[in-house]
């Protein structure tokens, strides 16, 4: 039956209360959804995660799409569901959810939960990640590079444009760059 409606008729029938309509809209939008959910990370989270992220951008802009404003609905649905992953992964990175990332699964049980300070693992852990950000340098333009330490200092794109002297734009283009070569 919904097959044949347009997506502005699916949400008007969601509006009015049809519980149906929303998951054949949700059908229609999972592989965009999966898409963007493919192109972040998300700390201390997995794709699946990401996907709910999605599924609940996907409702927001359901319930606050306006077939008068101008803008076609597979336009809106998409920048809910990037921006409510945009602001998933900013949250995950946040000093404030530092704590959650770094926790220990208590329920392990007959894993030691505080090792000892191994010396040697310590200098390894850290050529290891000077070779890590040596490659990331060697990979990324300075912008990008610019942009990604920003990035993951948790400033927002406009924070970052103005900080680097560049347009949100810019920042934007930067940070898909940078998830393709680092991909």
């Amino acid at each position: 039956m919904f097959e044949e409606l347009s997506d502005v008729e699916l949400v008007a029938l969601h509006k009015r209360g049809d519980i149906d309509a929303f998951p054949a809209l949700f059908g229609r939008y999972r592989k965009m959804i999966g898409s963007l959910a493919s192109s972040y990370f998300l700390v201390g989270g997995d794709r699946d995660d990401l996907m709910q992220e999605g599924m609940l951008g996907l409702l927001k802009a359901v319930n606050t799409f306006q077939p008068d404003a101008g803008a076609s609905f597979s336009t809106f649905a998409y920048l809910c569901v990037d921006s409510g992953m945009k602001t998933a992964v900013k949250k995950s990175l946040s000093a404030g959810n530092y704590p959650l990332n770094a926790s220990v699964d208590l329920s392990q049980q007959g894993e030691k939960l505080y090792s000892e300070v191994d010396p040697e693992r310590t200098v390894i852990g850290k050529e290891e990640e000077e070779e890590f950000d040596k490659k990331i340098s060697a990979t990324l333009s300075s912008l990008e590079y610019g942009v990604l330490s920003c990035f993951l200092a948790g400033l927002c794109y406009r924070e970052i444009a103005e900080k680097l002297g560049v347009t949100e734009k810019a920042v934007d283009n930067a940070l898909f760059r940078i998830r393709k070569k680092l991909h």
